[in-house]
């Protein structure tokens, strides 16, 4: 039986906390003890025997002429043991430590002490025939299973029963229970079916996980509490039967149901939990009205769920809901927030819409991966674009950017291959367009390019700052900036694996990280501005091979930076000396004789030849009254 990762963190930090001060340990009669209170004279057993028709544990034993009285059973301390007959456990025994009797097989263990304290797991897929208690403080039995002395609570369940109670291997639990204990028939080797009573409340933490001939789970209950991880790892299970009324079931309960095929999750259900009904072989779910959120990675890898009908009150799909299933359709109908990653990796997703104009906001990465989506209509509902949303969505060939949306994140359209061009509805007054490329609304920012641009990418003038992510994985093989680019934001050429040359303006100040990060093809950097920017990291390879070039007396600025130095090839060369911007009039300054010269070229005037400086001052192709104010802030913030 392999032991999940959650019980072996446990295991792990309970001998942590045992393991910081030392302990007596000594061996007798074939079995091994820990002292665990010298005062009280009081030890755990920390490994029994095995093999034998019967064992009998010693109520005292005696080390060095000191007597010890045996009062705990030990973490692991009969794990895969084999007792035929009977473990008998003296009336000195008090507590049973988490996995003491894991995968023990034998007829039964017998109880005889007044038992204080039982961690859950002790009997961890187990192969008993029954657990006896005699003790009624705290604990008894029922027919050979341990429960609380009320007898409402099933506390552990022996794995091959036979008293006729309990016995069947399709078993429905009899009446009068309210509780299923965590871990109480974890790893049942024998169970292939399991009817729980609408008397049960609460179902327990992997009180069924990963029992490995389990097929068939109906719960009665609408108001049952089925906790984390209660029917985990039950790969079997084919049929699933959940009662009208169940509003949730918690993290993970039926994770990795690997054999279930069809789900009808029923009327009542308003939450999915974490994980679910993540790593199962759904094929067909079936969800009812009364469900508004789906949960974080509900349905996360259902390799083979290819359609899904989301119900008209659903508004909320949480983050990875759906990450690597295979949907080829999805109708978000009133879902107003998807979360990061929702549908990320499903490859075959060909058809999103969003026809009741309510979706508000699209978490990062929420089609990452999503090879086959061609178009998306986005609603003018859409507020929020978080980053990265259609990464590698290889086949997407139109983008319209709504009216509504005021935030977009880092990257939106990297590794889109198909697409040319980004458009926006002209109602937008948060970003633009031009020439198919998406900016902030004053085109200081690039945002984001098209993942189909290749060969040459020119900055634009008049944009300051490239935005994070903006051209990652862009096919491109030069990049050329314009004089008043002030920063590279983080990422911004990342992955743009056929880049060669790099020219950057005098104005560049900044390169954030990871820039160029594995932009391995580089053989040529130019860098205009005297002072070397702050950051100048290139992969090693690039400071290697590399020529780096820089303006004729800055050659030992550029060899003293941190970065910067690492070019093992740097030349010096001569550069023309760019006039200021704005100074139109040639006399090295921006004031109001540059404003009239400007007004005159406008009213036909003056000529262009007749300036000596460029007048398409913010860099939109044009020269308008909006140059004319880009130069009156040029004087007022001098």
């Amino acid at each position: 039986m392999r032991k999940n990762y959650i019980f072996k963190c446990a295991a792990a930090v309970a001998a942590a906390l045992l393991a910081w001060m030392p302990a007596q340990a000594f061996d007798v009669d074939g079995m091994s003890y820990e002292v665990n209170n010298e005062t009280a004279k009081t030890v755990t057993l920390t490994k029994g025997k095995s093999s034998l028709t019967n064992v009998m544990v010693p109520e005292t034993v005696t080390d060095n002429g000191v007597t010890y009285t045996v009062n705990t059973i030990g973490m692991e301390a009969f794990q895969k043991c084999e007792i035929p007959g009977v473990l008998d456990l003296p009336a000195s025994v008090v507590y049973l430590q988490m996995f003491a009797f894991e995968e023990l097989t034998g007829s039964s263990v017998r109880i005889r002490g007044d038992l204080q304290s039982v961690d859950f797991g002790a009997f961890y897929a187990n192969s008993l025939q029954a657990i006896i208690c005699y003790s009624t403080t705290y604990f008894t039995h029922d027919a050979g299973v341990l429960t609380n002395k009320e007898k409402n609570m099933i506390i552990a369940f022996p794995g091959r029963p036979t008293s006729d109670k309990w016995g069947s291997a399709n078993l429905t639990l009899p009446e009068g229970y309210e509780t299923i204990a965590p871990y109480a028939f974890t790893g049942n080797p024998t169970l292939t079916s399991i009817t729980i009573p609408a008397t049960i409340k609460e179902i327990g933490v992997s009180a069924f996980q990963e029992c490995p001939k389990l097929k068939s789970i109906t719960i009665q209950g609408g108001n049952t509490k089925v906790a984390n991880r209660a029917f985990m790892g039950c790969e079997q299970v084919t049929s699933l039967s959940l009662p009208t009324g169940m509003q949730t079931v918690g993290h993970s309960a039926f994770f990795d149901l690997a054999a279930l095929k069809t789900l009808t999750l029923p009327e009542g259900m308003v939450h999915t939990g974490v994980n679910s009904f993540a790593n199962c072989g759904l094929t067909t779910v079936n969800l009812p009205s009364t469900l508004v959120n789906i949960g974080d990675r509900s349905f996360m890898n259902n390799t083979d769920l290819h359609r899904i009908t989301l119900p008209e009150r659903l508004d909320t799909i949480e983050y990875s809901a759906f990450y690597g299933s295979d949907l080829t359709a999805i109708d978000l109908n009133n879902v107003k927030y998807v979360g990061s990653q929702a549908f990320l990796n499903n490859v075959n997703l060909s058809s999103v819409t969003c026809a009741n104009n309510q979706l508000d906001y699209l978490g990062g990465g929420v089609f990452y991966g999503c090879s086959s989506l061609q178009g998306i209509t986005l609603p003018a509902s859409l507020r929020v674009m978080e980053g990265t949303t259609f990464y590698l969505c290889t086949s997407l060939q139109s983008l319209t950017i709504p009216a509504g949306v005021e935030e977009i994140g880092p990257g939106i359209t990297v590794g889109t291959t198909a697409l040319n061009e980004i458009q926006i509805d002209p109602a937008n007054t948060h970003f633009a367009v031009r020439d198919g490329w998406l900016y902030n609304s004053d085109f200081t920012c690039l945002v984001a390019v098209p993942g189909a641009l290749t060969v040459t990418l020119a900055i634009p003038a008049g944009v300051t700052s490239v935005g994070q992510q903006a051209c990652r994985r862009l096919p491109i093989t030069e990049l050329e900036t314009q004089p008043g680019l002030k920063k590279l934001e983080f990422a911004a050429f990342m992955q743009c694996t056929q880049l060669a040359k790099v020219t950057l303006s005098n104005t560049v100040e900044t390169i954030e990280g990871n820039v160029f990060y594995s932009c391995s093809a580089i053989t040529e950097v130019t860098s205009l501005n005297r002072v070397p920017p702050a950051g100048g990291v290139f992969v090693d390879g690039v400071y290697e091979a590399a020529t780096l070039r820089v303006p004729r007396g800055s050659k030992d600025a550029y060899q003293a930076d941190e970065y910067w130095g690492k070019f093992q090839n740097i030349e010096e060369i001569d550069v023309e000396e760019p006039g200021v911007p704005g100074d139109l009039t040639g006399d090295g300054a921006v004031d109001v004789e540059d404003v009239n010269a400007i007004i005159n070229l406008i009213l036909e005037s003056t000529t262009l030849d007749q300036l000596a400086g460029n007048p398409d001052v913010n860099g939109d192709g044009e020269t308008d009254i909006s140059d004319v104010n880009e130069i009156i802030n040029m004087i007022l913030n001098q």
